[in-house]
């Protein structure tokens, strides 16, 4: 796309399992409208890693944020940034989000938190929006927290990841998440028409995706998100709406680091040699019929809770083909095998049944950590 003034807003829902679009009628409409990835596989259960990863195209591993404790240790030097790609390219960048070190701030104009508990979010980027649409060109991130808010304060503060009572009460657990969605998807019917309304939909690629899922208690160890890399945490949505485009549903697998180059390919922006080599690939092949194949994901994470708690170094690994994902416990050293076809829900471990496909994927899996975690300090 060869227009110079062409605008990016990407908004984050926050903790929006993949599974619960059907609830969510006005975002539903605008996944008709736009390319539509069904199937994105996140590169870190949790927000710090996964925005890091959002915006340097790099897994965790590489770009350094591969923990908690580790939010600060992003690899600056060696990693560029979509906001510095952009600031490059004169646009002015801007984020709001609720914990200022969830991105990098390397090429961010502006970063702005908001109380997710008291603010009311809908007015506030309504007038973030208002404010940058005076710009030439601009890239803002906006991050709807209220899902994590009413998380928190319903599961998080009441319940620990080994609490029997909280898993004991899975249906009860899926009704209360689903209630969330109300008012997530008022959220987004109010901003999109906002931004119709001022026009910028003519000359601003809107960006809507999840950056990671939210347990309802599936896993005894995992009552919200981050210690294990099963579906409903990994297993997100990303949409892209594009001037001058009718969009279509893209049912291959892809994953979040493919987000950064697909936007610098629309914008026609090169990547700097002098830094770390995008993980991520451009997903327009994909938009444009050229390439018909599934992406090998990863993701990674290392929980603040849970049964192996590690706070200063990811220790739960996995690799997702379309059918079949293999996980590495590192910390009790187990390993465990699935079939996403016949057990979706990830119930029956198959490690070792296959032993000619499990040493196929354990080799990618083992060689991807290694490649990860080359240069890492």
């Amino acid at each position: 796309m060869k227009n110079g003034k062409i605008n990016i807003i990407m908004i984050v829902l926050d903790g929006l399992r993949a599974d619960r679009l059907n609830l969510c009628p006005s975002l539903s409409k605008i996944l008709k409208k736009s390319y539509y990835f069904p199937n994105m596989i996140t590169a870190a259960p949790y927000t710090v890693a996964s925005f890091h990863s959002i915006f340097s195209g790099l897994y965790p591993s590489k770009n350094g944020v591969n923990s908690y404790f580790n939010m600060f240790k992003f690899r600056k030097e060696v990693c560029k940034t979509l906001p510095q790609y952009l600031q490059d390219k004169g646009h002015y960048t801007e984020t709001n989000i609720f914990g200022k070190a969830f991105v990098p701030p390397q090429g961010i104009d502006t970063i702005s938190v908001h109380d997710e508990y008291k603010e009311d979010i809908i007015k506030l980027h309504k007038g973030i929006i208002d404010e940058i649409s005076k710009k030439e060109k601009f890239f803002l991130f906006l991050q709807y927290s209220k899902i994590h808010a009413q998380s928190v304060k319903n599961v998080g503060k009441k319940f620990d990841d080994m609490d029997k009572k909280f898993f004991r009460n899975y249906k009860s657990n899926i009704k209360k998440y689903n209630s969330y969605l109300k008012e997530l998807d008022v959220y987004v019917k109010e901003i999109f028409y906002y931004i119709e309304s001022l026009g910028l939909l003519k000359n601003t690629i809107l960006v809507l995706l999840s950056d990671h899922g939210t347990s309802n208690g599936e896993k005894i160890g995992e009552k919200m998100y981050g210690s294990f890399t099963y579906d409903y945490t990994i297993k997100v949505f990303c949409t892209f709406m594009v001037p001058n485009t009718q969009g279509k549903e893209i049912e291959f697998q892809t994953r979040t680091i493919d987000i950064m180059p697909t936007l610098m390919d629309i914008l026609e922006i090169k990547a700097d040699d002098s830094y770390e080599h995008l993980q991520g690939k451009s997903l327009i092949p994909l938009m444009e019929g050229k390439e018909k194949e599934d992406r090998i994901a990863f993701s990674e994470t290392g929980g603040l809770n849970g049964p192996w708690p590690s706070h200063k170094e990811h220790n739960v690994f996995c690799v997702r083909l379309k059918k079949w994902k293999l996980v590495y416990n590192k910390t009790p050293d187990t390993w465990e095998m699935y079939n996403l076809v016949e057990d979706a829900e990830e119930k029956t471990n198959i490690f070792g049944k296959n032993k000619e496909l499990t040493s196929a994927m354990k080799k990618i899996l083992l060689d991807q950590i290694a490649l990860n975690e080359r240069n890492i300090a």
